[in-house]
């Protein structure tokens, strides 16, 4: 008889469901204690969530970009623009955003002042994005992207050559217009205090 991989009955996928939850869960008690915006749980169903992990992350990431219909919006640690590189995955998904912008979508981004260098906050205004910097009193490390109010992108993926191109990273997409609503709020919570 073959003893199971797992030493539990759960299968991988439901298993790989069990830890988006917690993750989900995580996120929920981080955020219900951080200010004064109200958060629930939101169920997930089906195959809405979709691991992005490495090198899996730009092309999925930059696909859901592109599809994006009403708005964009992202928090991020590190974003960075490489001039001299200007096929970088960085650069593309600025790019991207670039071109959400220019065709009437609302794109704003909120990055972190210590991380990301201020010509490239100058760099987004000048094509057509809202960008600024977060608060000087709180350092604002999220890695997140809402889009069109029901994609979430969240993990430890910065936009930068380390993290697209090198470093092992673990993200996820979220398809749940609930779950979005409520990352909408903590957006604007933080956009608001920035």
């Amino acid at each position: 008889m073959r003893a199971s991989p797992l030493p539990f009955p759960f299968s991988s996928r439901k298993m790989l469901s069990l830890i988006l939850l917690l993750l989900v869960l995580a996120v929920f008690l981080v955020l219900n204690f951080s200010g004064p915006v109200a958060y629930a749980p939101v169920p997930l169903e089906g195959d809405q969530i979709l691991m992005l992990a490495d090198r899996g992350y730009f092309p999925e990431a930059s696909a859901l970009l592109e599809a994006a219909n009403s708005s964009i919006h992202v928090v991020m640690y590190s974003l960075n623009y490489y001039a001299d590189y200007p096929d970088s995955n960085a650069n593309l998904l600025v790019e991207k955003l670039e071109a959400a912008s220019k065709s009437g979508l609302d794109v704003r981004v909120l990055v972190d002042e210590e991380a990301t260098d201020r010509p490239l906050v100058t760099l987004l205004k000048e094509r057509g994005i809202n960008a600024k910097f977060d608060s000087k009193e709180t350092r604002t490390h999220a890695k997140l992207i809402i889009i069109d109010s029901k994609i979430i992108i969240i993990g430890s993926t910065n936009w930068s050559y380390s993290a697209l191109d090198q470093n092992h990273e673990a993200s996820v997409a979220i398809n749940s217009p609930p779950l979005a609503e409520q990352f909408e709020a903590y957006f604007e919570k933080i956009w608001l205090e920035s």
